[in-house]
């Protein structure tokens, strides 16, 4: 599964001690050795298992000698049967000799344009990982998720699991300039978006907000220096209830009352009403669906 497994580059430097990405955190901490290589089209039962031998084209991560090493793995429709696979395996070591594999192999057949581009995307995520941990390296980590979304293809689909991974569990790096940008590379990149990217990236969107966009844009409309940028700030808010409804609660209407009982800016007030009442017909319309009885099947 390409959520599960993203290969990178062989390179001399250690890896940083803690990761910056999703494909850090879940391919590299856990596997020793990531090749492109062609598993055969035999297969052997071994005892709960199937092995199959992987003839290795290149390294791209770790070491070995081996022009040809064993894998096995227990789920029988990973790889096509009776079929030789062309793929980015991430591999651990086995005490008892070979390799088991770290989520799905990439499929990577050279008729395949995108192989190119797999391969690439991983390269420039192995080598961020290299990098010194800091917020230089956290600034080149949103820098290439930018340039991925505008890219398209399978560059843009592992972005936005990579935006997932930001808005569940790195929300502090998320700024309003950040998320402007990843909210125009979409806008260039559209036409080269699959249904599915443009579905994850939304749903990315919308955590990126409740992670802390929308909080941020609170605080600019309570204490930005001048009545533009609170004004801006409020009518960028309910641009983005309109179109991630879902990433606003009752505490947000409740919040956005309060702040306007505070403001003597008429302006700024209109739109605060505005914003309150977009939000309480938006969770009121929620609590509806949940209420509503079920279809039986």
């Amino acid at each position: 599964m390409i959520r599960a497994l993203l290969i990178g580059l062989l390179l001399c430097a250690p890896l940083a001690a803690a990761y910056e990405s999703n494909f850090g955190r879940v391919t590299l901490a856990n596997c020793d050795l990531i090749v492109q290589g062609v598993a055969s089209a035999r297969r052997t039962r071994v005892a709960a298992s199937f092995r199959v031998e992987v003839t290795v084209q290149q390294v791209l991560y770790g070491e070995t000698e081996q022009r040809e090493v064993s894998l096995y793995y227990t789920d029988n429709k990973m790889l096509k049967e009776n079929e030789s696979v062309r793929a980015l395996f991430a591999l651990k070591s086995m005490a008892t000799g070979g390799f088991s594999i770290v989520g799905k192999p990439i499929s990577a057949p050279e008729s395949e344009p995108e192989s190119a581009t797999k391969q690439s995307v991983c390269e420039a995520f192995v080598a961020l990982e290299r990098e010194a941990e800091g917020e230089e390296r956290t600034s080149n980590f949103w820098a290439l998720l930018v340039r991925h979304v505008r890219q398209g293809g399978f560059a843009a689909q592992n972005a936005a699991v990579e935006l997932m991974f930001v808005a569940q569990h790195r929300g502090g790096i998320v700024t309003e300039e950040r998320f402007t940008q990843v909210q125009d590379a979409r806008g260039f990149g559209e036409k080269a978006l699959t249904t599915q990217t443009k579905g994850d990236l939304k749903l990315a969107f919308q955590g990126l907000i409740e992670a802390g966009v929308k909080t941020l844009k609170f605080r600019r409309i309570r204490r930005a220096d001048t009545k533009e940028e609170r004004r801006n700030a409020a009518t960028e808010l309910l641009a983005l209830v309109e179109e991630y409804p879902r990433a606003f609660t009752e505490a947000d209407a409740k919040l956005t009352k309060a702040i306007a009982d505070e403001s003597q800016d008429a302006v700024l007030n209109e739109t605060l009403t505005e914003l309150e009442k977009a939000i309480i017909l938006e969770v009121r319309v929620r609590e509806g669906a949940e209420k509503a009885p079920k279809p039986q099947d």
